[in-house]
C-alpha cells in the first residue's frame, strides 16, 4: 500500500518543462468540450494504463481507491465508477467482486466505445456514455452503495452540480469515495503556482499537456481546474456529505524510484465522504 516517504531533493524537476507546453489559463469548458476532450487522449490513455506507463494510476491511485471503498465492495452491493474512462478499473472491480453491480459512465464516447469494445460482456458490468448529472435523472435516488469518483472533480463544468448528483445517487448507508489532484501541490508540481495568472484561492481553469510520469512528451492538451482545498470542502459540505477519512498517499521506496522525478510533496489528494441523512440517523 502507498505510504508516507521521505523527502529527496527533485534534481530532475528542471526537465520537466524544458522544451515542452507549458499550462495556460484558459476560459471554463462546457461538458460537451471536456468530453470532446478526452475523445482525443482516450486510446492513448487506456495504453499507457494497460501497459503500466502510468504509475500513478497503478501504485497509488488505486490502492487508495480500494483501501478507502474497501467496506462497501459487498455482496450485492452497487457502485458507480463515475467518470469511469475507458473502464480498465470498472472492469477489475466486476473482475474482483463477482456479487456486486458495476456501472461505469462517462461523456466520452470514445472512451465508452474502448470499454464497450475491450471489456464488456461480464454479467455484472455495464457502461453508459452520459454525465453525472444526466445519469441521476435516469436512475432511482440512492440507486448505489458506493460511488468513486477517480480524478473526476476537476474535470467537471459544475463541482456542484456533480457532487448534488452523487450525493442524490448514494444510499443513506452508502460511500463517495474520490480522489483528485492535490490543490495545494498539483501546482508546484506543473510549475504553474508562481505564474502571473494562477492564485490559490481561485477556481482557475487550465490547459495543459496530457502526460505522465513515464510519457512526458505528449503534445495533445486537456483541460482540468485547479480549486483551492476549501472549494472542494465546502462543495462536500453544501452537496450534503460529510469527509470522513482523508488519505495523500506516497509511493513505496521501490516503485518512487520508477519515477523520473522525486516525489517531494503528495501529488494526489483522496478521502471518502459519507451522506449526512445516514450519519444523522
Amino acid at each position: 500500500m502507498p505510504r508516507i516517504a521521505s523527502f529527496r531533493p527533485a534534481t530532475e524537476a528542471a526537465a520537466m518543462t524544458s522544451n515542452r507546453l507549458r499550462p495556460r489559463r484558459v476560459e471554463p469548458r462546457t461538458s460537451d468540450e471536456l468530453a470532446a476532450e478526452w475523445d482525443r487522449v482516450a486510446a492513448d490513455r487506456d495504453q499507457l494504463i494497460v501497459e503500466g506507463r502510468d504509475l500513478s494510476y497503478s501504485y497509488i491511485l488505486i490502492p487508495a481507491l480500494l483501501q478507502l471503498s474497501a467496506k462497501w465492495l459487498m455482496p450485492g452491493h452497487r457502485i458507480l465508477d463515475a467518470g469511469c474512462g475507458t473502464g480498465k478499473f470498472a472492469s477489475e472491480l466486476a473482475r474482483d467482486h463477482p456479487e456486486c453491480q458495476i456501472v461505469g459512465i462517462d461523456p466520452s464516447p470514445s472512451s465508452i466505445d474502448i470499454a464497450d469494445h475491450k471489456r464488456s460482456g461480464v454479467a455484472n458490468l455495464q457502461f453508459r456514455q452520459q454525465t453525472v448529472e444526466g445519469f441521476a435523472t435516469e436512475v432511482e435516488r440512492q440507486s448505489f452503495d458506493l460511488v468513486i469518483a477517480n480524478m473526476l472533480l476537476q474535470n467537471v463544468s459544475s463541482l456542484p452540480s456533480v457532487l448534488n448528483a452523487c450525493a442524490q445517487m448514494l444510499d443513506a448507508n452508502g460511500a463517495f469515495v474520490f480522489a483528485v489532484p492535490h490543490p495545494c501541490f498539483w501546482p508546484r508540481y506543473w510549475k504553474y503556482e508562481k505564474a502571473p495568472w494562477f492564485r490559490y484561492d481561485r477556481e482557475i481553469w487550465i490547459e495543459a499537456p496530457f502526460r505522465t510520469s513515464l510519457n512526458p512528451d505528449n503534445p495533445v492538451t486537456t483541460t482540468h481546474t485547479h480549486r483551492p482545498l476549501y472549494g472542494y470542502f465546502n462543495a462536500f459540505t453544501a452537496a450534503g456529505l460529510v469527509v470522513e477519512e482523508i488519505t495523500e498517499p506516497y509511493p513505496d521506496e521501490g516503485i518512487e524510484g520508477q519515477y523520473p522525478i522525486a516525489w517531494e510533496f503528495p501529488r494526489f489528494l483522496l478521502g471518502r465522504c459519507r451522506p449526512r441523512c445516514g450519519i444523522d440517523r
